[in-house]
């Protein structure tokens, strides 16, 4: 059944640093509707509301949940809340785009997408990249031979993070690590470039809390090509990706909110895209309203499968690197 509302109304639960930046271009879109915030904190859902311009703040998740004037929520809490609280909303009949990971490990992942499908309703793991047009142009010329056979790309995704062992990244109780938090972006990369990922190692670093702040990983590909990816807090910082043809290569600064990608060949720049749009999570925000207004009860350009496969991955690095145990 397609969706019927001239609007389609939002309400988000988590108001920090992630919700700001989405926010803020969430009022650039058309049709979409600012309609509430919620936060344990009521003064600071009332803040937040203010800020951005939604209509509504509430004090718990429950009522946020109850307003028949909401049709999607967005979670942005830590990710050891994701399977509870979005569960919460597809059972209030509210769609859901959630941040990544959608949950923490496979298993969770599995079980909140039967849940959904089982609603029928719409839920999405948000994984913006994809949907960027330099990331989306770099498909293109993979895929029509641009840098020739392509065997190989590179990926990192590293940063100088917090040392405070209570701190989100650093803390297992809130499925702190390097992998659940960045290193999805590495290895969401080479499977959207180089196809389903057929074997993976990984080594990594763990922390005094045990979670890894350190990973490095090797996807090889049923296409043949291979994958090098790193991710760390506890590092310089590098963001940038590289994938290497036979004929060329393609360089991606900064790749999980790439505005820029350019083609190189014999050393020297032959051809650059820039993208001017301005923001990095609006063409994902479109494509959840479209996926809506169509009936669909995932996006295409990220899938259920594309989720799952992605989570069943990381759980492979991080038992590898001994941070995590599968049983």
């Amino acid at each position: 059944m397609e969706f019927l509302r001239e609007t389609i109304g939002w309400g988000l639960i988590g108001p920090g640093r992630f919700a700001r930046e989405f926010a803020s271009e969430l009022a650039e879109v058309p049709r979409a509707r600012r309609v509430a915030v919620a936060s344990r904190n009521r003064e600071r859902a009332s803040s937040f509301a203010t800020d951005f311009g939604f209509e509504k703040a509430y004090g718990s998740y429950e009522d946020l949940f109850a307003d028949p004037e909401i049709d999607v929520v967005y979670v942005v809490v830590p990710h050891v809340f994701h399977a509870d609280l979005s569960r919460a909303a597809l059972t209030a009949g509210k769609a859901v785009l959630c941040e990544k990971p959608l949950t923490p490990s496979f298993r969770e992942s599995e079980e909140l997408i039967q849940f959904a499908r089982e609603k029928g309703l719409f839920l999405m793991e948000a994984m913006k990249t994809g949907l960027l047009p330099a990331i989306r142009k770099t498909r293109e010329w993979i895929r029509s031979g641009a840098i020739g056979e392509v065997r190989l790309a590179q990926a990192d995704f590293c940063f100088q993070g917090p040392t405070d062992p209570e701190d989100r990244l650093m803390n297992p109780d809130l499925a702190g690590g390097a992998v659940l938090d960045v290193g999805i972006y590495p290895l969401f990369l080479q499977r959207f470039f180089l196809g389903e990922i057929r074997s993976l190692s990984a080594k990594g670093h763990l922390s005094s809390t045990g979670v890894e702040d350190v990973a490095a990983f090797v996807t090889e590909h049923e296409s043949g090509a291979v994958g090098i990816s790193q991710c760390s807090f506890v590092s310089e910082e590098s963001m940038g990706a590289r994938i290497l043809g036979s004929e060329g290569e393609i360089r991606i600064p900064r790749f999980h909110a790439a505005t820029r990608v350019s083609l190189w060949k014999n050393g020297e720049e032959v051809e650059a895209i820039e993208d001017s749009s301005g923001g990095m999570v609006r063409a994902e925000i479109e494509a959840v309203m479209e996926a809506l207004r169509q009936g669909e009860t995932e996006c295409p350009e990220h899938a259920h499968e594309d989720t799952l496969a992605l989570a069943r991955w990381m759980d492979e690095i991080r038992c590898q690197i001994g941070s995590w145990d599968r049983a």
